[in-house]
């Protein structure tokens, strides 16, 4: 496996347990990034949002798209197969299934 893969993989496992960390498992895709930045991890809107399509993809998250005056913002949440994946219990191929920090 690549570096670049694992960090990918690291990232997304790490959206997932930022979205965790709240009690109704929901973020909008801009306070996200900044949680997923503030652990370490680089990122950008750009990648965060492609971040985001794999994961709905994978049904580990639900995104609603919301209109706003610069185009769309993302409202995130959390499912149950995503809470699962975050604790481990499941494993979707692309998402990191440890995390250190």
């Amino acid at each position: 496996m690549s570096v670049q893969v694992s960090i990918n993989e690291d990232r997304r496992l790490r959206v997932l347990k930022c979205l965790t960390e709240m009690s109704n498992h929901m973020l909008n895709e801009d306070v996200l990034l900044r949680a997923v930045i503030s652990t370490g991890r680089d990122t950008d809107h750009d990648l965060m949002r492609d971040d985001l399509a794999f994961l709905e993809k994978r049904s580990c998250v639900r995104i609603e798209r919301l209109p706003s005056s610069g185009g769309e913002l993302w409202k995130v949440v959390l499912t149950d197969a995503g809470q699962r994946v975050a604790q481990g219990e499941q494993v979707v191929s692309g998402v990191g299934r440890r995390l250190t920090s």
